[in-house]
């Protein structure tokens, strides 16, 4: 049965600012919502169950695509595809695919399943981490036409979701050709892996992000990604002045997945904010 984006409604307006419209075009939730399905999907733990998403094009053909996985549910996949899903449908850049899985709704056990070494945490991260790996890709894989080689499957997420995808492409590097990190919070530069310099990486943080337990000015993004650019790796780093806010992420998402995925020119969709904060190498 399909689930709808009410469900977290909430959320996301807390994502959606009221001067969101002098924001670049973008769709709306309901038209997201149209091309996104959702499944009760078991685990983590035994017994439990979490909202799996799929956002697949209605002009995608019926062979697999590139694929995003996407923390934080449809949080995630609104970050990632409120700009770009019309570019798809226009026929501007070619089909992906979206998979999006829900963080546990506790915020404590959310940042236990997302950082590994959690204070109090216990095994969360790895029994999360584990159940990604081992039963949401695989069944995206055998049911979604999701994409099964490295080059073209990818992980990302924004707050704590960008400390995830930090950690498990540096840990999985045999199956994830990059990731979409939006202003981490947690993330250390001695996680990098010496098969980053074969991967992609976005990397974005705002100088006005820095209240809580927040990095003041970006700097969590900085380090990271000076640990990228000595290691190698392709890398796109967007810093700016923004703070630790969902129009952001949104705004920073189109040139950034489209160079992720290599899909095309990223410059050719880019946003006014990553045209003036975005810079690529090597």
């Amino acid at each position: 049965m399909k689930l709808r984006f009410c469900l977290v409604a909430a959320t996301l307006a807390l994502l959606s600012p009221a001067w969101a419209q002098n924001e670049p075009q973008r769709v709306t939730v309901e038209q997201v919502d149209a091309l996104t399905t959702g499944s009760a999907f078991p685990g983590p733990r035994e017994g439990q169950t979490r909202p799996v998403w799929v956002w697949r094009p209605t002009n995608a053909p019926a062979t697999r695509l590139p694929t995003l996985y996407m923390a934080d549910g449809l949080d995630g996949l609104y970050v990632a595809v409120a700009h770009l899903q019309p570019l798809v449908e226009a026929g501007t850049i070619p089909p992906f695919l979206v998979i999006a899985t829900n963080a546990n709704p506790d915020g404590q056990q959310r940042a236990a399943e997302y950082l590994r070494g959690w204070t109090g945490g216990s095994d969360d991260f790895t029994i999360h981490e584990r159940w990604l790996i081992e039963q949401v890709i695989p069944w995206a894989e055998r049911t979604q036409r999701a994409a099964n080689t490295r080059e073209r499957r990818f992980i990302g997420g924004f707050s704590n979701g960008g400390d995830l995808a930090w950690q498990l492409a540096n840990a999985h590097p045999d199956l994830f050709g990059g990731a979409l990190v939006h202003s981490p919070v947690g993330a250390r530069a001695d996680w990098i892996q010496p098969m980053a310099n074969t991967q992609r990486w976005v990397i974005t943080g705002g100088t006005q992000e820095g209240s809580g337990g927040l990095e003041r000015g970006g700097q969590t993004s900085r380090t990271i990604a000076q640990a990228v650019e000595r290691s190698g790796g392709a890398y796109r780093v967007c810093i700016g002045r923004w703070g630790h806010v969902g129009r952001a992420w949104r705004e920073l998402s189109p040139g950034s997945i489209v160079w992720l995925l290599g899909l095309g020119d990223p410059a050719s969709v880019a946003t006014p904010r990553e045209q003036g904060n975005c810079r690529t190498g090597p």
